[in-house]
């Protein structure tokens, strides 16, 4: 081999070489672009909207271009397998001249040398490298490669199809279907696994994790899966006045009572709302709820939350009576049960105090925040104490520090309770101890 045919052919080898590394990484970033990250650039008009529209075509024929990077990845293959070996071997074998080596054990080196260099450039820069890139930064890529696959296609496209027909054609000889672009579509488990590995990779927020699995599992849900049940449910009768069902609100805290007739929870005529009733009780608090009656809706057990959503928005109503098989009131589904589903437990004002705040302990105590408010800590140990009214403060920190001489392991008795000071820091009072006070214990200071 001539000084200028070698020259020539490491020339076509490096131009054979960006090829083979231009179709793996067009390879690559056909594959790891995704559909709506194009459609989305050209929503918002970044890029270049012809190699965007490219691009989305591209996409959504995947098999047919993925067939050309192919054809130009193989084309490659048989050049450099043509002329690369020879041309190393060549080169190595001058080098080896320099050794006492004979020429059939020059060329016996040269070619096996030959073919471990080659295979080592091939797999690092035609193959690792582009493939890399492309996973990493697809979009980028695709945007790079895009053009010229277009005109490759464009020029072999007679044969691309050729190769496509006749391997469709392999495979339903052993009964199965070609694969096509309508096969790739994920599974909810899929979809979760992969904003999983989203999370962990810092491109999707947890929270949004959250959401959509309990999207998923809001869609699987019926009525009865998020009722309340009628053993809970809490009824007032038709005949019961304005004034008895104020005094269950005030007692019991839930803004809406289902109307029955007879006290018989199987016969629920409507619902009546406490604004009603407040703003009726200013008047004359002796009329009858029968009077106050809003309408409420039915639904069966089995039907699905989505629907029941929907019906409740349509009707306008907060609540639905969840009936079983034989018609009878199996429970109560109000929109609070609904949006649980999707945002998790909300607490509202008639819930028990945050876990934030009061936790309980598995001995029984109860381990208190010192930001607990006066009104909260009441309302927990459903205690009234004048002194807290009295108070400036608005926590019990601040009560106890505004009334006693807090140190650290103190214990205040209130109301048969004992408050210990656990935590003190910097003359503020962190965390609370509490049981209920024990007579053999000796007692803490009085209230003042």
């Amino acid at each position: 081999m001539t000084g200028g045919q070698l020259a020539s052919n490491v020339l076509i080898i490096a131009i054979v070489f960006f090829s083979a590394a231009f179709f793996v990484a067009a390879e690559f970033a056909l594959v790891q672009t995704r559909k709506s990250a194009l459609e989305s650039a050209l929503e918002e008009g970044k890029g270049n909207k012809r190699k965007l529209t490219i691009a989305l075509k591209m996409v959504q024929n995947l098999n047919e271009y993925l067939s050309t990077t192919q054809v130009g990845v193989t084309l490659a293959g048989i050049i450099l397998g043509w002329i690369g070996e020879a041309t190393i071997e060549t080169m190595i074998v001058d080098v080896l001249q320099i050794t006492p080596l004979g020429t059939t054990a020059m060329h016996a080196v040269g070619a096996v040398l030959g073919v471990l260099f080659l295979t080592y450039l091939e797999v690092v820069i035609t193959e690792i490298v582009p493939k890399n890139l492309s996973i990493e930064m697809p979009m980028r890529m695709m945007m790079l490669v895009v053009t010229p696959l277009h005109y490759f296609h464009i020029l072999f496209y007679p044969f691309v199809q050729l190769l496509n027909v006749s391997a469709a054609g392999i495979i339903r000889l052993f009964g199965l279907t070609p694969a096509t672009e309508s096969n790739d579509v994920l599974t909810q488990a899929e979809i979760l696994r992969l904003s999983r590995n989203a999370v962990t990779g810092g491109k999707l927020d947890k929270n949004d994790l959250i959401y959509m699995q309990r999207a998923f599992d809001f869609n699987d849900k019926i009525a009865k899966d998020i009722m309340v049940d009628r053993t809970s449910l809490e009824v007032v009768d038709i005949t019961d006045s304005v004034k008895t069902v104020v005094n269950n609100y005030l007692r019991q805290g839930f803004s809406r009572f289902p109307v029955v007739a007879n006290n018989d929870k199987d016969r629920v005529l409507g619902y009546v709302y406490i604004y009603d009733l407040i703003r009726q009780a200013q008047v004359d608090d002796s009329i009858l709820v029968s009077k106050l009656l809003r309408t409420i809706i039915t639904v069966p057990e089995v039907t699905p939350i989505q629907g029941l959503l929907q019906q409740m928005i349509q009707k306008q109503t907060p609540i639905v009576v969840v009936l079983d098989e034989y018609g009878g009131t199996s429970g109560i589904v109000t929109d609070k049960d609904i949006y649980e589903e999707l945002f998790g437990v909300v607490k509202d004002e008639i819930d028990n105090v945050s876990s934030e705040y009061i936790i309980k302990n598995k001995d029984g105590g109860y381990k208190i925040s010192g930001k607990t408010t006066l009104y909260d800590f009441e309302r927990f140990f459903k205690i009234k104490n004048k002194s807290f009214d009295a108070s400036e403060s608005v926590t019990i920190a601040g009560y106890l520090l505004e009334n006693y001489k807090v140190k650290r392991n103190d214990i205040i008795t209130i109301d048969q309770l004992d408050l210990k000071v656990t935590e003190f820091n910097r003359n503020y009072i962190d965390w609370l101890e509490v049981r209920h006070h024990v007579e053999n214990k000796s007692e803490s200071p009085d209230e003042k």
